[in-house]
């Protein structure tokens, strides 16, 4: 009889990124961002995270075999503020796939949010993956539903049909977000969510960290007499396919009350200043929250991939019911 030992994994709190962004070069199949620590950092080390609330588990051997990390955020849904988590980068090694570690991180870090007091669980999933079952049966375990509440895909522009639509002149003059644009551009991140379902709380201690001192982050502002009208903040990553190259990822639109045709001008001025960084496509979450067709217009296009938005409580009593689908999030992606 051919008897496997028994593994004993043990967690670690807040692992190296080194060693976590290792681990995800090594396990994640291409097309994906190339997770590299300074891009893993930009999410999880902003001023309201707690880093606790990643972990890993660790092997005898002292192999990182499995990581999960639940960023925590304030959250709005039907006008109520919850205390959550949003649950990302899951990399489990494929070298201790007979021991079923995805389903005890899963429920890990479930038993922990739970523990630490936090009200609601969201995640972004692809379709069709093995991570949806995962997460179906943790919150099974406990007794709690889990829905995916909103099918969603990306908008992408490839470099060469933008600028083909780019006129010489946009017509309007963008700058870089500077530290004195905080106080509007809280006022602006505020409004942006304000009619979508669900939306996460802007906080104010963040506003700097996300739209300037992150790493591989620029935000432009559209500025008309000296007042900041509108923001666009883009991420730079890298991304594997074919070969390592470098997309634009547009996060955090607000755009408030600007006419339709600023509007376009705005977002034809911030993409021609980015396609001059040398990225090969731009990126924009198709979330509901906010008017694309500024991008549409520019010839973005939706990609084939459909990602999901999953939802749960964390406690029985949290939610009188989880919707069964919402027609629009305001969330970071990642």
């Amino acid at each position: 009889m051919n008897i496997q030992p028994i593994e004993i994994f043990n967690e670690i709190v807040n692992p190296d990124l080194d060693r976590v962004s290792a681990l995800m070069r090594a396990n994640w199949q291409p097309p994906c961002w190339l997770y590299e620590p300074d891009l893993l950092a930009m999410h999880l080390y902003r001023p309201t995270a707690d880093p606790t609330m990643a972990v890993g588990l660790q092997s005898q051997g002292g192999k990182l075999a499995a990581y999960l990390a639940f960023v925590p955020l304030r959250l709005r849904l039907y006008g109520s503020t919850y205390k959550a988590v949003f649950a990302s980068f899951f990399t489990v090694s494929g070298d201790f796939r007979r021991h079923r570690l995805s389903d005890r991180q899963q429920l890990l870090m479930v038993d922990r949010a739970r523990d630490r007091g936090y009200d609601l669980y969201v995640a972004v999933t692809v379709a069709g993956t093995p991570a949806n079952q995962t997460v179906s049966r943790a919150f099974a375990a406990r007794g709690l539903p889990v829905k995916a509440v909103q099918n969603f895909r990306y908008l992408a522009g490839v470099t060469a049909i933008i600028s083909g639509r780019i006129g010489r002149d946009p017509g309007v003059t963008v700058r870089p977000y500077e530290k004195n644009d905080e106080a509007r551009a809280f006022e602006l991140m505020s409004q942006a969510g304000a009619m979508a379902t669900i939306a996460k709380v802007v906080e104010r201690e963040d506003i700097d960290f996300m739209l300037r001192t992150r790493p591989r982050i620029v935000t432009y502002v559209y500025e008309e007499n000296g007042r900041a009208l509108a923001l666009l903040n883009i991420a730079f990553l890298p991304v594997v396919s074919r070969h390592v190259g470098i997309n634009a990822y547009v996060e955090n639109i607000a755009m408030g009350s600007l006419p339709v045709a600023t509007r376009e001008a705005f977002v034809e001025a911030v993409m021609k200043k980015i396609l001059g960084e040398g990225v090969e496509a731009v990126m924009v979450p198709d979330t509901g929250y906010c008017d694309l067709q500024p991008f549409r217009r520019l010839g973005f296009r939706t990609v084939p991939r459909k990602l999901r938005l999953l939802l749960a409580p964390l406690r029985a009593g949290v939610l009188a019911e989880v919707p069964d689908e919402i027609d629009s999030f305001c969330l970071d992606v990642f």
